[in-house]
């Protein structure tokens, strides 16, 4: 059969530029463009996929203590077990779709290279969905496969499931797998209908708001998810027919089919999640492939709307009012616009106010469990939300601060370096605009009715005092221009700093808010908490100041010591 050789030159362009987009894909997921973030994706994925497999492996003890079982309790169990592994791996496939939501689609700088070049818009847009689907499927499948394959090893030494044990196992990585892929493949669709219908600007906020939400869903799945399960299971017991329009039920109904144990109800569910995961993944193909070359032309025509009018308004008026210098200004005013005008490093903020909301739910939880959570007058529970978010948008804001939006663009920067103690007063005027001034206005409307006023007054100032705290200890030796430097993502922050962050969040939300609700009642109290807020930031410019004469102003990301060869002699070729 000879195939036409402008086949041939589509599939070899198709598979070059499917390597580069799988490259772009895992760069967008890790807010990384300038180094191999081989090593850190490893440890992420590795931090995600834990909790299911821990999961999978403390069920040795429940199908030990289930032997001498009746077969409904033990099918019941399987039922909980299965719809655990499958809604999990649902929302890691949800995840890792927003991780990647930017890259889906080319941009303005992606048509300028590739439009003029020989290319057909289709054979790019082929491009970017396989290596979409590719990152999608390994990633699914290093979340799931793992834990599949423990607990199947386990579940299948049951007396029950004996005689079925590949069953078990091909059923545990189909139904996972499948509605993994099934979310991935529906949001891919949502994605290029938004970016069709709504535009590029849609759909980035869209992004933000699904990336969000996945990060507190992820959070809080231990926390809810139980009771979701809990009437999943007795719907699909009592034979509910409504329980079978649920996802999660398609697939653990694919699962039991594959092991031997289903019904009429669960057949149907069954045919239904293959019917649903086909169709998702038939109609993503036209979605992305069929307007390729309009929404390419889109792509290069647009041009970035100014979004940033009234936050830099805020923070040029806090700059004017605090008398910084120009240079400051000049650096606060950068950061800003390119922040709000950064889909990247939005995301980045999206993710960690994710999990402050994670956070702040759990708490509120907890303290309803208990019976003592209370509105009406100041308590150290309701002091300790504000404090939550305060932490995670500083923290959020430092993290968006080492990506840069691009590092060929700090040509300004390099020509005329601003000072470290010009870099530490910016970061610090744009935290405290955007994270602890927003945050303790929407604490002082929220208190105002409920709280008397000295105790609301007193409550907003501590947490602007706190917060101002935590900044300068976050930007304890910090040596770059926000945005404009370079960066290597490190699997050591997740190795080692994760605790150390869980810590300083624990102190900082929630024993600075009993000392704080201590303070509102006690001005012996308010005296101390005062005098230390004060002595903390007083130990950490001197430190500062010491340590300037060793720092300097950092443009590109540190990269690990290697052996290079100069090839200087003609002795090889």
């Amino acid at each position: 059969m000879n195939v036409p050789s402008s086949w041939k030159r589509d599939w070899h362009q198709f598979r070059l530029l499917s390597r580069d987009a799988v490259r772009q894909l895992v760069d967008t997921a890790l807010f990384s463009r300038e180094s191999d973030p081989a090593e850190y994706a490893i440890w992420m994925l590795a931090l995600i996929a834990t909790p299911v497999l821990v999961f999978a492996v403390r069920q040795v003890l429940i199908f030990t203590a289930l032997v001498n079982a009746p077969p409904e309790a033990v099918h019941e169990v399987l039922l909980a077990h299965r719809l655990f592994f499958i809604t999990y791996g649902m929302l890691a496939a949800a995840l890792i779709a927003s991780l990647t939501w930017e890259a889906l689609f080319p941009d303005g700088r992606d048509q300028e290279i590739i439009g003029v070049l020989p290319v057909r818009p289709r054979t790019f847009a082929a491009a970017r969905l396989g290596a979409a689907v590719t990152v999608g499927a390994l990633f699914t499948a290093a979340v799931n496969l793992p834990a599949g394959i423990i607990y199947s090893a386990f579940s299948a030494g049951h007396p029950l499931l004996s005689g079925h044990a590949p069953g078990v196992f091909a059923g545990h990585v189909m139904a996972t797998m499948l509605g993994s892929m099934f979310v991935f493949f529906t949001l891919l669709v949502v994605r290029g209908l938004t970016a069709v219908v709504f535009g590029a600007h849609a759909g980035a906020w869209l992004g933000a708001v699904l990336q969000l939400a996945t990060v507190v869903l992820m959070f809080e799945v231990f926390f809810f998810l139980p009771k979701v399960l809990g009437t999943l299971i007795t719907g699909v017991l009592r034979g509910d027919t409504l329980t079978a329009w649920f996802p999660p039920v398609w697939f653990a109904a694919l699962h039991a089919w594959l092991a031997g144990s289903s019904s009429q109800l669960l057949e149907a569910a069954m045919l239904r999640g293959l019917a649903a995961f086909a169709i998702s993944a038939a109609v993503v193909v036209p979605i992305y492939l069929l307007p390729a070359r309009w929404l390419g032309r889109r792509a290069l025509e647009t041009r970035s709307r100014e979004r940033a009018a009234a936050t830099t308004f805020v923070v040029r008026t806090i700059g004017t009012v605090t008398r910084s210098g120009p240079a400051v200004r000049a650096v606060v005013l950068f950061t800003v616009v390119s922040l709000v005008r950064s889909r990247r490093h939005l995301t980045i903020l999206a993710s960690y106010f994710g999990i402050a909301v994670a956070v702040s739910i759990a708490s509120v939880l907890t303290i309803e469990v208990r019976g003592t959570f209370i509105v009406d007058r100041p308590f150290e529970g309701v002091l300790a939300l504000p404090l939550v978010f305060v932490f995670f948008g500083v923290m959020g804001l430092r993290a968006s601060f080492r990506v840069p939006t691009e590092v060929d663009a700090n040509w300004s920067f390099r020509m005329a370096q601003p000072s470290l103690t010009t870099c530490v007063r910016a970061s610090t005027l744009v935290m405290a605009a955007l994270v602890v001034l927003p945050i303790a206005v929407i604490t002082f409307a929220a208190l105002v009715p409920r709280w008397p006023l000295s105790s609301v007054l007193n409550s907003v100032g501590l947490q602007i005092v706190s917060g101002v705290v935590l900044i300068e200890c976050t930007l304890f030796g910090w040596s770059k221009v926000p945005f404009a430097c370079g960066h290597a993502p490190s699997a050591d922050v997740l190795k080692s700093w994760s605790g150390l962050y869980a810590i300083a969040m624990y102190v900082f939300a929630f024993k600075l808010s009993d000392w704080q609700a201590a303070a509102t009642s006690s001005s012996r109290t308010l005296a101390w908490y005062l005098g230390g807020a004060a002595v903390i930031m007083l130990a950490v410019r001197i430190l500062r100041h010491r340590k300037l004469p060793s720092q300097s102003l950092e443009f590109d990301a540190a990269k690990p010591p290697t052996m290079e060869e100069l090839n200087l002699s003609g002795a090889r070729n």
